[in-house]
Parts: structure tokens; C-alpha cells; sequence
């Protein structure tokens, strides 16, 4: 090989999720969430662009086919075209997965998209810069094989890479294409290019052998709060050998943060707001902050949490609130208490003290409307 050529410089990015549907926002929420992912691609792209990278490996999940949009394929081709000095290799994940895929299968594309179609192991050579990258497409939401299993690169003179969509040692059974640290040792690439994780991983080594997960593009939820980004790799030839050497950057800017408060014995809204007010202080949370407030602990019964807060003053980008307060502040009496009530509260006392969350959140609800409809009282729960 010339070592004299010049450096590769590599961009690995998976799990965008251009076109996620963001459950559990308002619609117009989930609209802007949208606009604003694609925004930050369009920011990853002319990064690309400026630093003029060689090759993108996309590992899995560029967009949700689910929801996917004509105008999000326009926005991807029409990046692609203006990155033609750049190769695009990606290995379809479960949510963008190969067959049935209205862009993948297209044909609209452009020539320096190179995007695997099997799911059993392939490779993509590019002799101008003997490079090799293997790869593999989930065909549907499974792949319950790994593709590298008992195989080898075929020419370790070159620069051996792995992009694809993958579960690196993960539990027994698992179909998000298991892979363990054996088998990637055997197969001997020089790097490791995954997708799957939402939370980034440093660069690693196994053996000879660098790996990473460079987590979702941006927050994609509170169910994924983890901050992920892209990694940067210059490859080169120093002294005769191969280095590599990377950094990992964000494009993202959203935080989606989920925190616990405890209100045990609070029974007036103000009280709930001033304390979520005073932990937004603390933490410093703003308008590039999602956040999710979870109330804990024993109230009155007859206490109902609003579902809803003044929250604008908070300054939040978006703010959700869960109740999992449970009916047991201030009910000693009812355990004697000979009435309908006591009844009830002694039959669904064992529930509501159940190690199950689920279970107790059940009882608190049914507890709550057993009350307020012996006292005759309306509750919105």
C-alpha cells in the first residue's frame, strides 16, 4: 500500500430517526421535534461537507419507515447529491429496514449511496483508497444471526471496516443481530462502526481491533434521554502502520431529563409547582431542556394531582408531569373505620403496598374514584 496517499477521514453516525413519531408530546410538539431533527442532519451534513470527509458510515436507523415523509427522502437525496465527493455506506437497521423500503429500494438515490441489502454479511470495496467496509441490512425488525459469525477478512493488507446495526455481547436470545467480542476479534476489521445503542460509548479496543457506539443523533425521548452525537476518525499510515485516531462530536442541543419529587403529605397545587420551580432552579434547566416530572410519596385521598400545571413559566423547551403518588397519607383511621370505605380501602390496601408498581398505581386509582364516588364527588383522574 502507498503510504504516502493521503488520510481517510471517516464520519459514523447512527439511530437519526429522521421522522420519529415523539409519543407523548402534543402534536404540534412533535411536529417542531421533527423540523428540528432534520435540522440537526442538515447541520451533521454540512459538517461534512466542510471538512470534506471521505466516507459516512450510516450503522442503522437513518429514518423511521413507519412515519417516514416524501419530504424527508427529497431532504436525504438532495444532501446526498450535494456531499458527491462523500461516500454514503448504510446498513439498514430495524426501523429503516431493507425490504419494503420505499427509498431504499427506489432506485432515487444517488451514486455515492452504497446501502447493503443482505442480511448475512457483505462488503463494498473502494480500491482507490484500499479500503473495504463489510456490512450487513436487517431485511425486518429481527436478525437473530450474527453475520460475522465464523468469518474472517479476506485481505488484511487493506483498511478493514465493519459498519452495521448490532447487539455487541448483549443477552441471550436477543434479535437485534447479536455479536459477541469473540467473534469480532476473529473477524479482524480495524474498526468497528455500530449502531442500535442511543447512548454513546468512548472508543474502545478488542485485540487489534477499535469499536464504538456513537448513540442517537440527537434525544430522540424520555423513554432515550441519552446524549449521543457522531464520531470523527482520521485513519493513517505512520511509520508503516495503521493508526487511527477519533473524537466524538454533538450536533444536538435538546436534553430530555426525567426527574423524581417527592410530595409526600403536600396537598395544594402551589406547593407541587414551588417545588418543581426550585429543582428546575437548582438543575439549571431551560428552554433546550425536555422535562419529565415524576410525583412520589403518600397523599390524601381526597387530594387529586392536576393533570395539568401553569408550567409556561418554567422556561422549559417541553414539560411533562406523571403521577405516581399513591392514597395513603393521613388513612390510619380507615383500617377501622366499619363503613363502605374502610371496606374498600382494607381490600385494596394489599395492592396499594404491592412491590408492583403497576399494581399500586392500579389501586391508587381505584381507590381514589371508590371514595369520591361514596362522597358523591367528581374527580378527573
Amino acid at each position: 500500500m502507498d503510504e504516502n496517499r493521503k488520510k481517510i477521514k471517516i464520519l459514523h453516525c447512527s439511530d437519526i430517526h429522521l421522522d420519529a413519531p415523539f409519543v407523548g408530546m402534543t402534536t404540534e410538539k412533535a411536529d417542531e421535534r421533527r423540523r428540528e431533527l432534520r435540522n440537526t442532519f442538515s447541520r451533521m451534513m454540512e459538517f461534512v461537507r466542510e471538512r470534506k470527509i471521505d466516507y459516512v458510515l450510516i450503522a442503522g436507523d437513518l429514518f423511521e419507515t413507519k412515519y417516514a415523509t416524501n419530504m424527508t427522502a427529497e431532504i436525504l437525496i438532495r444532501e446526498f447529491r450535494n456531499c458527491m465527493d462523500t461516500k454514503f455506506i448504510i446498513a439498514p437497521g430495524k426501523n429503516d429496514c431493507y425490504d419494503n423500503n420505499p427509498l431504499y429500494l427506489s432506485g432515487r438515490l444517488p451514486d455515492n449511496c452504497y446501502v447493503f441489502s443482505s442480511d448475512t454479511l457483505s462488503r463494498f470495496d473502494f480500491e482507490e483508497d484500499k479500503i473495504t467496509i463489510y456490512g450487513w441490512a436487517f431485511k425486518g425488525e429481527e436478525l437473530t444471526a450474527s453475520p460475522i459469525f465464523d468469518k474472517h477478512v479476506d485481505d488484511s493488507s487493506k483498511i478493514n471496516i465493519v459498519c452495521g446495526y448490532a447487539d455487541l455481547d448483549g443477552e441471550i436470545g436477543s434479535t437485534d443481530c447479536p455479536i459477541s467480542s469473540q467473534e469480532m476479534n476473529r473477524f479482524g476489521a480495524d474498526y468497528y462502526a455500530f449502531g442500535s445503542h442511543h447512548q454513546k460509548t468512548d472508543f474502545a479496543k478488542k485485540g487489534g481491533s477499535m469499536y464504538s457506539y456513537c448513540g442517537s443523533l440527537e434525544c430522540t425521548g424520555f423513554e432515550n434521554p441519552h446524549v449521543g452525537g457522531v464520531k470523527f476518525l482520521n485513519i493513517d499510515y505512520a511509520g508503516g502502520e495503521l493508526s487511527m485516531d477519533g473524537k466524538h462530536i454533538t450536533f444536538g442541543h435538546l436534553q430530555f431529563v426525567t426527574e423524581t419529587i417527592d410530595i409526600t403529605g403536600v396537598g395544594a397545587n402551589n406547593e407541587i409547582t414551588n417545588r418543581i420551580s426550585q429543582l428546575i432552579s437548582r438543575k439549571k434547566y431551560g428552554s433546550e431542556t425536555a422535562l419529565r416530572i415524576e410525583l412520589v410519596g403518600d397523599i390524601d385521598p381526597r387530594f387529586i394531582v392536576p393533570k395539568h400545571l401553569e408550567c409556561d413559566a418554567f422556561g422549559l423547551y417541553f414539560f411533562d408531569m406523571v403521577d405516581k403518588t399513591l392514597p395513603l397519607y393521613g388513612t390510619e383511621h380507615f383500617k377501622r373505620d366499619m363503613s363502605v370505605a374502610g371496606e374498600i380501602f382494607r381490600r385494596m390496601y394489599p395492592m396499594l403496598t404491592s412491590p408492583n408498581e403497576n399494581d399500586r398505581l392500579t389501586a391508587a386509582r381505584a381507590f381514589r374514584v371508590g371514595l369520591a364516588a361514596l362522597e358523591n364527588r367528581d374527580i378527573d383522574l
